[in-house]
């Protein structure tokens, strides 16, 4: 099996409580895991944020089966003592997968969390390119403690197609 990463290239829909830090678009302070350089911030209970992910950067005819999809995020609580809680889920192609990631109250560490593998993109049916094409995940804030995210990666791990072996013609190597 292969990996490639899916990063954030647009602000979907946002509520205004989530605000970039070190970056002009919130998106661009999710697309690598660089701590207090660029983070996303929130303080507000069930603010949302929309993040949308660029196509892959494997080609379609490169990927013989799409196996498990699963996000990466990386943040931290801004309470010492309490943990700060973000609700993660795909949006798009079909709404549905939450979890609940809560960071750690270790004010000055970002904690990386890894979403479970999903091997459906809406339980039922396999993922399919065109569900790469358009994926988008919601954050919904929870609770009253601020968190502070940097990275909201999403991780396809898929099975490569196989090249087709033309050395043998007609029972003969050439």
């Amino acid at each position: 099996m292969a990996t490639f990463l899916l990063l954030p290239n647009v602000d979907g829909l946002i509520s205004i409580h989530w605000v970039a830090t070190g970056e002009t678009a919130r998106w661009q302070c999710l697309d690598d895991d660089n701590a207090d350089t660029s983070y996303v911030q929130c303080d507000n209970g069930l603010a949302t944020m929309v993040i949308e992910y660029a196509n892959p950067s494997v080609a379609e005819g490169d990927i013989d089966s799409i196996d498990s999809v699963r996000f990466i995020s990386s943040g931290r609580s801004e309470a010492r003592g309490v943990a700060s809680n973000v609700i993660i889920r795909f949006e798009a192609p079909t709404a549905g997968f939450a979890e609940t990631c809560s960071f750690d109250p270790h004010f000055s560490n970002y904690e990386t969390i890894n979403g479970t593998a999903r091997t459906t993109h809406d339980g039922t049916h396999a993922w399919t390119y065109a569900n790469l094409e358009a994926l988008e995940m919601k954050c919904t804030k929870s609770l009253t403690t601020g968190v502070r995210l940097s990275y909201l990666a999403l991780e396809v791990t898929y099975t490569a197609t196989v090249a087709a072996d033309n050395a043998t013609f007609f029972g003969a190597n050439f």
